[in-house]
This record gives structure tokens, sequence and C-alpha cells, in this order.
């Protein structure tokens, strides 16, 4: 492993890499010759912790390149990050998935499932600048506060939430506008390799 196939661990050392072909028929004889893999486009998971696990990061290459073209954290199929990356595999926009406080402006997660508040924030949207500064930009939270603190990924009911921008302004009325309109992908499509591309870069706010 190195830093072209995998992601560094807690100990500086390099985590063991799952690769997967699904837009791509592969021959056995690459066994014989790992590097031939990067010949084609491929999904490559690396487990977020070193003992493995199917939490992850996965992210798709196509053929002949190292930059990724998509990257999600996954937990089983559960998306719980997307990255949107330029053509240098920065990120450009990252849509953070899990109940947090609605004044939450950053990119972090709230460990205290029962202060999340009148208007619990489920996906957030932030723009990330050149220097790495992140700007939150859109969200969806709920219509009402919890009456019991949920798991930080319960996923709630559609018709429970509002989809908007940071200062309350409804700006999309259904789920399907709004995940349009952020190039988000809550299955995680784009790891299945037709649908892969780089960010499309949606409209400032």
């Amino acid at each position: 492993m190195n830093a072209e196939n995998s992601i560094a661990s807690e100990t500086a050392d390099f985590k063991p890499a799952r690769y997967s072909f699904p837009d791509a028929a592969v021959p056995q004889s690459v066994l014989r010759d790992l590097t031939r893999i990067y010949s084609y486009d491929r999904r490559r998971d690396v487990p977020i912790v070193s003992s493995g696990g199917d939490w992850v990061i996965a992210e798709y290459f196509v053929a002949g390149s190292h930059v990724p073209t998509s990257r999600f954290r996954l937990l089983g199929k559960q998306v719980q990050r997307q990255e949107q990356l330029d053509r240098t595999g920065r990120a450009v926009r990252i849509i953070a998935i899990g109940w947090t406080r609605p004044s939450t402006a950053e990119d972090d997660e709230t460990a205290d499932m029962s202060k999340l508040g009148e208007h619990p924030v489920w996906i957030r949207v932030f723009k990330v600048s050149p220097a790495g500064k992140k700007s939150l930009v859109a969200l969806a939270w709920r219509r009402q506060g919890f009456t019991a603190a949920p798991a930080i990924y319960d996923e709630p009911d559609d018709k429970s939430l509002m989809f908007g921008l940071p200062d309350g302004t409804v700006k999309w009325h259904t789920k399907a506008e709004f995940l349009k309109a952020q190039d988000i992908d809550l299955n995680a499509r784009r790891l299945l390799g037709g649908a892969a591309s780089t960010a499309k870069s949606p409209a400032d706010f």
C-alpha cells in the first residue's frame, strides 16, 4: 500500500484497500500484476478504522487515473457524507447527513441528540473554498422538534422536512428538487461507474 492506492492510518501506515469494478470486466490475470487494476474504472473502499468493517471511505476512479471523481463516507450502504470533487480531486462541496442543531455552521456533528432544538437539521451542504474554509449554503431541516431524541442517522419522513437556506428561507418545495439542485446522491450511485462525474457546481447562494 502507498499514497496512490490507499489512505494513511492512525499510525501513519497505510490501510488495506478493497477494489471492485462495477462498470468493467477485469480478467483474473491482473492478479499476477496488481498495478494493472489502474487500467480499469474502479471503486476503492478503505476502512475508516484500521480494524476494518463496513464503515469506509468509498471513491470512484476512472481508468488510468489516481484522482477520484466521487467520494463518500458509508456505513454499509448508508451514505453519511458525500464530497463533490473538482477535476483535481479537491472537495468543493460537502454534504453532511445526520441530525444536528440548526445553529451548526461548521462541518461537525452533534454528540448530544437531546439538544437538537426546535428545527433539527438532517442534511447540510457546505461550499469549500480553495483555502479549505467551509460555508453552509443549503440544508434540510425538520418542521418540528423531536419529542424523543433520535439516533444521529435515523432517517426522517420526507414530509416532515423543509429545504432551503441557512437564514430559514424555504427555496425548494420537495426533497427531489433539493437533491437535484445540490447534486446530492443519497444512494451513492456514482460508485456504480456509469454515473461517476465531477461536481456540477450548483449555483452559489
